[in-house]
């Protein structure tokens, strides 16, 4: 993954890492989704972005999960 050198929301150069290499794990409608290699960031001016680094997994419905969730 390439790191970003500015916040794409207002252009400062002066950006920090929050956490680096997360896994997001969702599950909406019984159907589960993992996303790998996330990483945070936060510039000067208080604004966070997410870069995603790898992949994106759907995984089959589940018939038997109710209801939405999300893990980080």
């Amino acid at each position: 993954m390439i790191a970003p050198k500015m916040c794409p929301q207002c252009g400062t150069e002066s950006i920090e890492p929050t956490f680096q290499y997360a896994t997001l794990a969702v599950a909406f409608d019984r159907m589960h989704c993992t996303i790998s290699d996330l990483n945070a960031y936060r510039c000067d001016n208080a604004h966070y972005f997410i870069v995603i680094g790898g992949s994106a997994k759907l995984e089959k419905s589940d018939a038997n999960r109710k209801g939405s969730s999300m893990f980080l």
